[in-house]
């Protein structure tokens, strides 16, 4: 299986939304800018992410993109059906009946890997459905926002620093 490079751009976008100071809306510009994706590019990810509830889309003057629910609320699993979509993994092509005239067996063997993968599809998916963004972000206070993206150089810290936890030794 492979994921799509866009879900990683993606998380991107969405941490960036969580951290924008006051929530305010960030301009499609400068989300290209700090991703170094053309527009062109992220406006193949943006309408995903808007269908799948994640991220709303104000389009008037002083729009641009927020995140349509809180980032404790959205996990991995909610960015990976924006971009990979809601489809299984894996559809049989029957290639083995093709080959093999024992048809009862080959059904059987059939289904046998079709349950399989499916068992491993509910893991994944579960896994992801168990870690929301807002892990990414412990030790940084985002209740309000911290960073104006559009203020900033490409050259400025991209991210505030996490405060770290202090372990107490006995």
């Amino acid at each position: 299986m492979k994921i799509k490079k866009s879900l990683e751009q993606a998380a991107c976008v969405l941490l960036m939304l969580a951290l924008q100071k006051e929530h305010k809306p960030v301009k499609s510009a400068v989300i290209s800018k700090r991703l170094d994706v053309s527009s062109s590019y992220l406006k193949k990810i943006m309408p995903r992410l808007v269908a799948e509830g994640l991220v709303a889309s104000d389009a008037s003057k002083g729009g641009g993109y927020t995140l349509a629910r809180p980032i404790g609320e959205i996990t991995m699993l909610d960015a990976f059906y924006a971009i990979e979509g809601h489809g299984h993994f894996y559809a049989i092509s029957h290639f083995a009946q093709k080959i093999f005239h024992h048809g009862d067996r080959v059904l059987q063997s059939e289904n046998e890997i079709m349950d399989v993968l499916a068992r491993a599809e509910n893991l994944f998916l579960k896994e992801l459905g168990g870690y929301p963004f807002s892990n990414f972000l412990e030790g940084i206070d985002y209740s309000d926002g911290v960073v104006d993206w559009a203020s900033l150089g490409l050259n400025d810290p991209k991210c505030p620093a996490r405060k770290e936890a202090v372990v107490e030794e006995h």
